[in-house]
């Protein structure tokens, strides 16, 4: 993913969740010096409610709200080494 991701230079990263669930992934990217969004559940999770109508997470639709809220919402968090552990 990281190699594919590599191939664009203007990339970001949406992580859902990095202080729960996504931290693990936010902190390796970080650390391999990769921007990263920290994007809040309930944002994702309204995303998806809107998107497809009830919900219900799947990995596609997961990963698409995730997308619009890190492309669409202005103030998100961005993840940065400060934030990892030492």
């Amino acid at each position: 993913m990281l190699e594919e991701g590599r191939r664009r230079p203007d990339r970001v990263w949406a992580v859902e969740g990095c202080n729960g669930v996504g931290k693990h992934l936010a902190q390796r990217l970080v650390a391999d010096g990769e921007p990263v969004l920290d994007v809040p559940a309930k944002l994702a999770a309204r995303a998806r409610m809107f998107d497809t109508g009830h919900g219900r997470k799947t990995d596609a639709t997961d990963a698409r709200s995730v997308a619009v809220v890190a492309l669409r919402t202005t103030g998100l968090h961005r993840v940065s080494t400060s934030c990892l552990p030492s």
